[in-house]
């Protein structure tokens, strides 16, 4: 019932890592990502912020996390699209699930 209402309304999951470490912000999509396909979602969103409060002003999560998904996450994600907003800068992606 819940997928049902999520697809009628549009609603995506979403997991927000702004203010994690990167190893946890990893270990919480390494989680999201395997509960979600369990689930049988079709679609899920990550945000994972431009970096701005980073030191340096760098996106540290913005680089590892699509990397760790490109490397360690094969099982469960068919594909990922960046989110870009009207600067051309990403904070978030759209992740394309595999069927379970």
């Amino acid at each position: 019932m819940r997928t049902l209402l999520r697809r009628l309304f549009g609603i995506v999951p979403t997991l927000d890592l702004h203010g994690l470490g990167v190893r946890q912000a990893l270990d919480q999509t390494r989680a999201f990502l395997e509960e979600a396909h369990a689930r049988g979602e079709a679609q899920v969103r990550i945000i994972y912020g431009k970096g701005r409060g980073s030191a340096g002003g760098i996106g540290v999560l913005r680089q590892a996390v699509p990397a760790w998904i490109e490397q360690n996450a094969k099982q469960w994600v068919d594909r990922f699209e960046r989110q870009l907003d009207a600067s051309g800068d990403d904070g978030a992606m759209m992740v394309f699930l595999k069927r379970s």
